[in-house]
């Protein structure tokens, strides 16, 4: 009788540690949340391709999106980030059409950031439309409102200029490029006290460039629509 009972132990033990042993990746894998572990790679790509992006890679940026296209289909931010690719490599009408197809998705805020500043130099009053709906989309986005002050400040609309150059330098104060632009405008201004603070630890050949740049904004004839306001 011991000797059965000892048989039963043994075998339920063995039964025990069967249930124990790791089960084979691929079955582990099988019950991984697909979309999630999709998101994951999909984000991982993403990042590969901005950060080429920022290094002025757009050629090689445009492969890995096309790679991407081909293994997982199109989807919103990847047109987004083409967009901007071709964009900066001066293909105005492909990246004109894919921003205009973000308009009415989750990216409409970058969207109308990217046609403000396709537009900038050949039509300035859409530009500033498109930044305006941007920055409405993105209110406490630095660069936004940067760029969309830079646009006014073309404009000569300069009160609204610096008021949104002011928030940018408020929302993210350690960013050289807000400032500089904040201070192109009191500069053209002329306010002297603003001037004072804002150069401070400016480099002397910025400064310089940044005075040079006032001046011909200075003498550049108010628009129409300025004309319309005063």
């Amino acid at each position: 009788m011991r000797g059965a009972t000892q048989v039963l132990a043994a075998l339920a033990a063995l039964a025990l540690a069967a249930c124990a042993l790791p089960r084979p990746i691929s079955e582990i894998e099988s019950e991984v949340d697909g979309p999630s572990q999709s998101e994951k790679l999909e984000a991982v790509h993403t990042d590969l391709i901005r950060g080429m992006l920022n290094q002025a890679q757009y050629y090689a940026a445009l492969a890995h999106i096309e790679d991407q296209e081909n293994q997982r289909g199109s989807r919103p931010e990847l047109n987004l980030l083409k967009a901007e690719a071709l964009s900066m490599l001066g293909e105005r009408p492909r990246a004109e059409q894919l921003y205009q197809r973000l308009l009415n998705s989750r990216f409409a805020g970058e969207a109308h950031h990217g046609l403000g500043l396709l537009y900038a130099q050949v039509d300035p009053r859409s530009a500033v439309g498109h930044l305006q709906q941007a920055v409405e989309r993105r209110p406490t986005h630095a660069g936004f409102r940067s760029d969309l002050g830079y646009a006014l400040l073309r404009l000569r609309q300069l009160p609204a200029a610096r008021q949104q150059l002011s928030t940018a330098v408020e929302l993210e104060p350690n960013v050289q490029k807000w400032r500089n632009n904040l201070l192109l405008v009191v500069m053209v201004q002329g306010d002297s006290h603003a001037i004072a603070q804002l150069s401070a630890g400016v480099p002397p050949a910025t400064l310089d460039a940044l005075r040079r740049q006032a001046a011909s904004l200075a003498q550049q004839p108010p628009s129409a629509n300025d004309q319309e306001r005063s």
